[in-house]
C-alpha cells in the first residue's frame, strides 16, 4: 500500500505551509528529515495537524465529487438512495438492503467521474451549471472536507466500490409545518391537507395526493437499523432528516439506542430540525444526546435548523412556523459549549431571497458566541418557483444586500462566501422573464390560499407582475 502519508499531507498542503528552507515534497514523502531541527520541528508540526484533520480524498480527476465515494441518502419510505439529497435516487433491492451504498448506478456514476466526465443519470447538473458560471459549487466546497475518504481507496485509488462514511435517513413524513416546496411524501401536513383538498391540477401545476409510502415498512426500517448497528462505528457522519425528526418517535429512539449499544467516539451525529418541535419532545431528545456526547458514545452533535428567510415571507413559505420560538431556540444552541455545533440551512426560492438578508442578520446576532455553519441551495423540482425564472436585475439589489451582511470576521464565517457568490454567478445567467412559468409560480400560490385562506399577494407583492405578456 501507498504511504497513508500523501493522503494526509497533499502538493497543495505543500504549497500552503512550506518554508523556504523545506525539503522537497516527495522528499518528505519519502521520509526524508531536514537537517535543520528547528525546520524539521516545523514539518512535524504540520504534518501532525493534517493527521489530525484527516484524510484528503484523494481522486484528482476535473469532475470527482467527494459524495459519490462518501454519502448516501437513503428514503426507506421510497427504498431508494442517492449519493446526496440533490441527485436522482436509484431503487433498492429490498432482498439486499445492505448494497444501497454500492447500487449499480452510483458504480457506473464513480466510473464516469474517475475518468473525468459528468454522471447522466441527473441531478449533479446542479453543481456543473455553478461551476459552469464561474461559481463555487457543493462539489469543489466537498472536496476540501478531510476524513471522509472511504477505507477502500487508501489501498485502491481507483475502487468503486466502498464503505459509505456519511449516511443520511429519510424514513417517514411526520411533520408539523407546510412547507410551500414540499409535497406529501416529507410532510404529514401536507399529506393530510392533500387528502382534504384532492389533487390539484390546472395549468400544468399538479399537487397530487401521495400514492407512494409515506412511512417505511416495518420490514424495511428494521433491515436499516440493523445495518447501522453492524456500521456505526464506521461511518464519520449520521444524518437524520424528516418531515420533522423530533416528533419521528420510532426514529430517534431506535438510533439513540444504537449509538448507545455502539459507542462511536469519531462520529458526528446530525438531526435537521424546524426547532419548533413540542417542549417535551425536544428537551427529552436533546437530553439523550448531550448524554450521548458526554459519555464519549459521539464526538459531537450537529443541530442543523431549517430556516429559509425571515419575517412574514418565511411564515408563509414555512406554514405553520413560530418566529419566535425558533430564535430562542437558536438563541439557546447558540451559547452551548463544544458538545454541540449549530448551522442554518435554507432553500433558495422566488420567495424567499428578499427577506434572506434579514434572516443572516438574525444569524449573525448568534455568531458572537460561536461560529454558525451557514448552509443553502436552489430548490430542486417545482421549477416555477426558481428565482432564475426572473432575470437577474430583479434580485441584484436584494444579492448586494445578502453579501454585504454575510459575516466575514473568520476564515470559518468566509467559508460561506464563495459559495453565495456561485448562487449569484447562476443566476446571472438569466436575463428574460420565463412568463409561462411565472404563471405556474401565481396559479399555485392561488391554491396554497384558497387552501389555507392566505393572501400570498399581500405577502410577495413583488411576484405579482403580469404574465399576459409573455
Amino acid at each position: 500500500m501507498t504511504s497513508n502519508l500523501q493522503f494526509y499531507f497533499t502538493p497543495e498542503d505543500y504549497e500552503k505551509f512550506a518554508g523556504p528552507d523545506w525539503p522537497a515534497y516527495k522528499d518528505i514523502l519519502a521520509g526524508k528529515s531536514s537537517t535543520q531541527p528547528e525546520i524539521q520541528k516545523e514539518i512535524n508540526e504540520v504534518l501532525a495537524m493534517l493527521k489530525k484533520e484527516g484524510i484528503k480524498f484523494p481522486i484528482k480527476t476535473k469532475t470527482a465529487c467527494q459524495s459519490k465515494w462518501t454519502w448516501s441518502t437513503v428514503w426507506l419510505n421510497h427504498l431508494a438512495s442517492s449519493s446526496c439529497h440533490r441527485v436522482t435516487p436509484f431503487d433498492i433491492d429490498v432482498n439486499n438492503f445492505d448494497n444501497f451504498h454500492n447500487l449499480p448506478q452510483k458504480l457506473d456514476d464513480r466510473r464516469l467521474m474517475l475518468n473525468g466526465e459528468w454522471p447522466q443519470s441527473g441531478g449533479c447538473e446542479t453543481c456543473k451549471v455553478v461551476e459552469d458560471a464561474g461559481g463555487w459549487s457543493d462539489r469543489q466546497h466537498n472536496l476540501e472536507i478531510r476524513n471522509l475518504t472511504p477505507p477502500e481507496l487508501l489501498e485502491n485509488p481507483k475502487a468503486i466500490v466502498v464503505s459509505p462514511k456519511i449516511v443520511e435517513i429519510f424514513a417517514q413524513n411526520t411533520c408539523n409545518l407546510s412547507c410551500v416546496y414540499c409535497n406529501g411524501n416529507l410532510s404529514s401536513k401536507i399529506e393530510q391537507e392533500n387528502k382534504k383538498f384532492g389533487e390539484f391540477f390546472q395549468n400544468n401545476v399538479k399537487i397530487p395526493v401521495v400514492t407512494t409510502p409515506t412511512t417505511a415498512a416495518d420490514e424495511i426500517f428494521v433491515k436499516f437499523i440493523n445495518w447501522l448497528d453492524r456500521n456505526i462505528q464506521t461511518l464519520t457522519r449520521l444524518h437524520l432528516l424528516g418531515g420533522e425528526t423530533f416528533i419521528q418517535h420510532d426514529l430517534m429512539n431506535a438510533v439513540l439506542d444504537v449509538i448507545e449499544r455502539r459507542p462511536s467516539p469519531n462520529l458526528e451525529f446530525c438531526v435537521f430540525s424546524n426547532l419548533n418541535v413540542p417542549d417535551k419532545y425536544w428537551s427529552l431528545y436533546i437530553s439523550r444526546i448531550k448524554n450521548l456526547q458526554a459519555s464519549g458514545n459521539i464526538r459531537v452533535f450537529d443541530l442543523t435548523a431549517s430556516i429559509d428567510c425571515w419575517g412574514p415571507e418565511q411564515q408563509y413559505v414555512r406554514s405553520g412556523l413560530n418566529l419566535e420560538k425558533f430564535e430562542q431556540r437558536f438563541s439557546w444552541a447558540s451559547e452551548q459549549g463544544d458538545w454541540l455545533r449549530l448551522n442554518a440551512n435554507q432553500t433558495i426560492t422566488a420567495m424567499t431571497i428578499k427577506t434572506m438578508p434579514d434572516l443572516i442578520e438574525m444569524i449573525n446576532k448568534y455568531n458572537k458566541h460561536r461560529h454558525i455553519g451557514h448552509y443553502f441551495q436552489f430548490l430542486t423540482g417545482l421549477e416555477y418557483q426558481h428565482p432564475d425564472n426572473f432575470p437577474y436585475e430583479f434580485w441584484a439589489k436584494d444579492f448586494d444586500r445578502i453579501l454585504d451582511v454575510m459575516p466575514k470576521n473568520t476564515p470559518e464565517q468566509l467559508e460561506a462566501f464563495p459559495r453565495m457568490i456561485g448562487m449569484q454567478k447562476q443566476l446571472q445567467q438569466a436575463n428574460n422573464y420565463n412568463y409561462e412559468r411565472i404563471s405556474q409560480l401565481h396559479t399555485y400560490l392561488d391554491e396554497l390560499d384558497r387552501r389555507r385562506s392566505t393572501n400570498w399577494r399581500s405577502v410577495f407583492p413583488y411576484l405579482d407582475i403580469d404574465t399576459a405578456r409573455q
